[in-house]
Parts: C-alpha cells; structure tokens; sequence
C-alpha cells in the first residue's frame, strides 16, 4: 500500500493544480468565464498547450464543440500571437482542421482564416486539408463554406485541397465512410 509520503503520489497531487489541469477542469465543468480568465494567466493566452497531444485551448475548446467559447477566445487573442494561431498538434491538426467536423463552427471557420488565412492550405500528419477532413464526418455546411474560400483557385489548385499525399481523394474517402 502505498502512503502520502511516496514520491509517486505526491508527484500526482501536486500535478492536480497546475494551470494546465486548472483551465481542462474548467473546459468539465462548462465554466468558459474560468477558462478566458485563466488563459489570461499564460504568456500564449489561448494558444497554451493543454494536453499531452499538444492540443492548444483554442484546439480543445473546438473539438469540445463550445462555438461560443471559441470565438470569445479568437476575439480577445492579442495580435502578437496570431503567428500561432497555425500551430499543429501531435496528429498535425490545426484548429481549423478540428472546426472542420463540425457544421455548427461555420462562423469560428470564417474568423479563423480572417485572423490566419493560411490555416486554409495546411495539412496534417496525413497530408489532409481541413476541407480533405469534412469528406468523412460528413460536414456538408463546413464543405459547402470551405468550398467557396477554394473557388477563386484555378483547377490544379482546387486539386491539392481534396487530395491527401497519399493519392487518396476526398472522393474516396466519402464513399469509404459513407458507402
């Protein structure tokens, strides 16, 4: 049995309080003012990592489905970090990836790439853009947005938005899913 004095354990409690484990507490409990205030706290604001896949508050908030608290988040994000509004996590995801499947995030798409445009062209980890990514979740609304943003491109570069490095087309990947 183990005791309060076993470095394991403490090492365990005093990991429970840290900022990290604070704001994800927050994300539970539903409680965004608590989460806005405590990114005050962070030198990166909402772009602080918060989970052990490198996913950013602003990544987590996304994939929690919270719009509201995403844009608040945009919103108050000061200029001189909107360079790392690009950041990936550890699957190469960048938040407009993560809003991606989703159809209730259209207005967060559209102020992610007012504040980072080239959110658009990134891919991840599987050479997927977040348009590639609405193919099998299914997100026609999403698709529908992040079509229009693509439809001043010429042939060729439409192409490389619904086209993984692999070859495996956005096409595939719908039937695949959807069959």
């Amino acid at each position: 049995m183990t005791s309060r004095s076993d470095p394991l354990i403490n090492l365990q409690l005093q990991q429970v309080n840290t900022p990290q484990s604070l704001v994800y507490d927050a994300f539970l409990r539903e409680d965004e003012e608590t989460v806005i205030n405590l990114c005050e706290d962070f030198e990166e604001q909402r772009l602080r990592i918060l989970t052990i896949h490198d996913d950013t508050v602003l990544q987590a908030a996304t994939y929690a489905k919270k719009p509201s608290l995403v844009l608040r988040l945009l919103q108050d994000l000061s200029d001189r970090h909107l360079d790392k509004l690009t950041r990936q996590n550890l699957a190469g995801n960048t938040i407009l990836h993560e809003t991606a499947i989703s159809n209730n995030a259209i207005e967060v798409a559209r102020k992610e790439l007012e504040k980072a445009p080239g959110l658009l062209c990134m891919r991840n980890n599987l050479g997927e853009t977040a348009l590639f990514r609405t193919a099998p979740y299914g997100k026609q609304d999403m698709y529908d947005f992040l079509v229009k943003k693509i439809s001043g491109y010429d042939e060729a570069n439409q192409k490389v938005f619904l086209r993984r490095r692999d070859k495996t087309t956005f096409l595939h990947m719908a039937i695949l899913y959807f069959g």
